[in-house]
C-alpha cells in the first residue's frame, strides 16, 4: 500500500513538473537575403561578396548546422549583373555558389521598376468575376515576364524581365514574394476605414502606393495559375513584416490568423497552405522578421517571448542595405534607396551624405557574423530541435498538401463532428482534420463531390476519396443564401456528379476551370458553395436517395479566412477557400538537395 502511495506522488509531482516545464517546440531559421538594388550597383555586388563566402564558412565550420540562406533578386538587378559580368564576373561568383548548395535563388518582385509606374488593375468598370480575374492576370503575366525601363519603369517591348530574367540569369528560384500588383476600385471596392498611425510593433510601411490606388496583399491567385502553368515548385512568402497596404488591423488580424493555422505543436503560425503552394510568413504574433545587423540581443529578446507550443519559423535578413547607409537616410523620406532613384532620374545613384564609412559597414557586418554564431554555437546546440532550414528544406517537411486519399470511415467519422460543430450557425466550422490530414474547404467539397458522384454511378459510395488541387471560386456570394426548401440525397448526388467532372479539369483557359463554383442552382434558388458543402456532408452521411435534406442559409466566410490580413474585397477573396495549416511531417534536420 505504500508503495502505491508513493508511486502517485511521484506521478503527481510529475504532472505538476510537466506543467510547470511545457515542451518547447523548434524554432527553424529561415536566412534570406535581399539583393534587388539596380541602380547602386556596387552596393549589391557588395552585399553578394561579403554573404556568400560567410555562409560558406559557417556551412564548412559546423557542417551539422546546414547554413544556408535564400537570395532574392529581382528581374531589374538581374539585368544589371549579368551586363556587368563581363567586368567583375559577379554573375559568375553566385552562381558557383548556387551550384555547392551554398544559397538558393529566390525572387522578389516588389522592387522591380518602379513603385508607381507599374502594371496596373482597374477595376473601376468591370463587373463580372471573369472580367476581374482576366484583368489581374495579365497585369501578373506583364509583371512576372516583361522588362521595364530600370528608371521609368516603362514597358521594353520584345525583352524578358522580373521572374523570367531571374529564371534565365540564375535559376528557377525556391521562393518566390513581391507579387503584389497596384489596384484601382471603384467606390466602396476596396476595405473600409483608413490607418491614421501605425499600430505598435509593426514595421514601417516601406513605400506608399499612389494616391487612388492600392497594393493589393492577401492574395495573388492569378499569379499562382501562371506559376503552375509554368511547373513552379517554388515555395512564396506569406504575411508580412510591413503592413504595405495600411489595412486597419493588420497586426491583431496576422496574431489571430497564426492562431487559427497552428492548431497542434507540429504546425507553426508562419507555414500554411494556400492556393495550394506552401507560404512563410515574414511574422505572426511573437514572432517578428529579424535584422541580422540588429545583432544577437534582438534574437536572444525575440527567442525569449515566442511561445514555444508550436514551431515557429523566424526570418533572418542577412546582408541588408541599411548596413550601407546613415540612419538619417534610413528613417527619411527618400528611403529606400530605389525610391530615391525613381524620384531622381537624372542623377538616379545615392548621394554620398547617403553612405555610411567603410568602418560603420564592416560593424554592421560583424554584429550579423556575431548573429550566426551565436545561433550555431549556442542557441542550437541548447536547443536541439532547433535548426537553419531552407527554402527546399521547409517545402520538403511538410506533409503535401494534396495527391493524398482519405477513406470513407474516417471521412464519415469526421464528418459527424464536423455537421454537430456547424449544427445551426451561419458561418462554417474552422479548418478540419480527416484521417491525419488537414482539409481545406475547397478540398473537403471537392473531395465530397467525388464521394457522391460515386455514389450517382454505382448506387455505393467508395472506400476512398482521392484530394486533388482546386482553386477558390472566382467570386464569392457574400449574403447567406436562402434558408428553405429541401433537396433530396439523390439530387444532391446528381448535381455534385456534374461538379466533379469541372473540379478535375485542369486543362489550360483563361479562368482555372477546377474552382469550386460561384453558386449551385437548386430547385429554382442559388445556394452559394458553402450552402452545398453542409448538404453534401450530410449526403454522405445518410445515403439514402430518397431521404430529404433541409437547406439552411450559411455565410462562405469562416475561421482563418475570415482572420487573414488582406486588401481585396470580399467578393473577390474566394481564395480563402484554399486556406489551410502545413503539417511538418520530419522533425529531424535533412537537406533536400544533398
Amino acid at each position: 500500500m505504500r508503495s502505491i502511495f508513493v508511486l502517485l506522488l511521484l506521478a503527481a509531482g510529475y504532472s505538476l513538473l510537466a506543467e510547470s516545464n511545457p515542451a518547447k517546440e523548434s524554432l527553424y531559421i529561415y536566412l534570406r537575403a535581399h539583393v534587388t538594388d539596380h541602380v547602386n550597383i556596387d552596393v549589391s555586388e557588395d552585399q553578394l561578396r561579403r554573404l556568400l563566402p560567410l555562409l560558406e564558412r559557417y556551412r564548412k565550420e559546423s557542417p551539422e548546422a546546414h547554413v544556408s540562406a535564400t537570395v532574392f533578386f529581382s528581374g531589374a538587378l538581374s539585368q544589371a549583373l549579368v551586363q556587368r559580368n563581363k567586368q567583375t564576373h559577379i554573375v559568375d561568383f553566385v552562381k558557383t555558389y548556387v551550384q555547392r548548395g551554398i544559397i538558393e535563388v529566390g525572387y522578389d518582385g516588389f522592387d522591380e521598376p518602379t513603385y508607381s509606374n507599374r502594371p496596373t488593375v482597374d477595376l473601376t468598370e468591370s463587373s463580372t468575376p471573369e472580367q476581374r480575374w482576366l484583368l489581374r492576370k495579365t497585369a501578373e503575366d506583364s509583371f512576372l515576364n516583361e522588362a521595364r525601363d530600370p528608371l521609368t519603369g516603362a514597358w521594353e517591348r520584345g525583352k524578358p524581365g522580373g521572374l523570367k530574367e531571374v529564371r534565365t540569369v540564375f535559376g528557377e528560384p525556391a521562393c518566390i514574394a513581391g507579387l503584389i500588383p497596384l489596384m484601382k476600385y471603384g467606390p466602396g471596392g476596396m476595405f473600409n476605414g483608413s490607418v491614421t498611425k501605425a499600430e505598435p510593433g509593426l514595421a514601417p510601411v516601406v513605400m506608399p502606393a499612389p494616391s487612388g490606388m492600392t497594393y493589393e496583399v492577401g492574395d495573388d491567385t492569378e499569379a499562382v495559375t501562371l506559376l503552375e502553368a509554368a511547373h513552379s515548385k517554388a515555395i512564396m512568402i506569406g504575411i508580412l513584416d510591413a503592413n504595405v497596404a495600411h489595412l486597419p488591423g493588420f497586426g491583431i488580424g496576422r496574431a489571430d490568423f497564426g492562431h487559427a493555422i497552428s492548431p497542434m505543436p507540429n504546425t507553426a503560425p508562419e507555414l500554411y497552405w494556400q492556393d495550394n503552394v506552401l507560404r512563410v510568413s515574414e511574422a505572426s504574433e511573437t514572432i517578428r522578421l529579424v535584422q541580422a545587423h540588429d545583432g544577437v540581443e534582438a534574437m536572444k529578446k525575440l527567442v525569449d517571448h515566442a511561445g514555444r507550443s508550436t514551431i515557429h519559423v523566424v526570418q533572418v535578413e542577412l546582408a541588408s542595405e541599411q548596413n550601407y547607409l546613415t540612419p538619417e537616410f534610413t528613417h527619411g523620406l527618400s528611403y529606400p534607396p530605389l525610391k530615391y532613384a525613381y524620384e531622381h532620374v537624372q542623377s538616379p545613384n545615392l548621394p554620398k551624405d547617403a553612405l555610411r564609412r567603410t568602418n560603420e559597414v564592416d560593424a554592421a557586418y560583424a554584429r550579423e557574423e556575431s548573429l550566426l554564431k551565436w545561433l550555431t554555437d549556442d542557441l542550437m546546440p541548447a536547443d536541439p530541435g532547433s535548426r537553419f532550414v531552407s527554402s527546399t528544406d521547409l517545402s520538403a517537411m511538410v506533409a503535401p498538401g494534396t495527391g493524398f486519399t482519405i477513406s470513407m470511415a474516417g471521412l464519415r467519422s469526421a464528418l459527424t463532428e464536423y455537421l454537430e460543430r456547424w449544427g445551426n450557425d451561419t458561418f462554417p466550422p474552422a479548418i478540419d482534420r480527416i484521417d491525419g490530414h488537414y482539409l481545406s474547404m475547397a478540398e473537403e467539397f471537392q473531395m465530397l463531390a467525388d464521394a457522391l458522384a460515386e455514389f450517382h454511378r454505382t448506387g455505393k459510395l467508395p472506400d476512398s476519396v482521392k484530394v486533388t488541387p482546386v482553386y477558390g471560386p472566382i467570386r464569392v456570394l457574400t449574403g447567406h443564401g436562402p434558408n428553405e426548401g429541401e433537396i433530396s440525397v439523390d439530387a444532391v448526388a446528381r448535381i455534385a456528379a456534374a461538379l466533379a467532372k469541372e473540379l478535375h479539369d485542369q486543362s489550360p483557359g483563361a479562368v482555372p476551370k477546377n474552382t469550386i463554383p460561384i453558386g449551385i442552382p437548386v430547385n429554382g434558388a442559388m445556394l452559394n458553395p458553402a450552402q452545398f458543402l453542409k448538404l453534401m456532408a450530410q449526403a454522405v452521411l445518410n445515403p439514402s436517395p430518397g431521404a430529404k435534406l433541409n437547406i439552411r442559409m450559411s455565410y462562405e466566410f469562416s475561421g482563418a479566412g475570415t482572420l487573414l490580413p488582406k486588401s481585396r474585397p470580399a467578393g473577390d477573396s474566394g481564395f480563402v477557400w484554399t486556406l489551410k495549416p502545413a503539417e511538418i511531417e520530419q522533425r529531424t534536420h535533412f537537406r533536400a538537395s544533398s
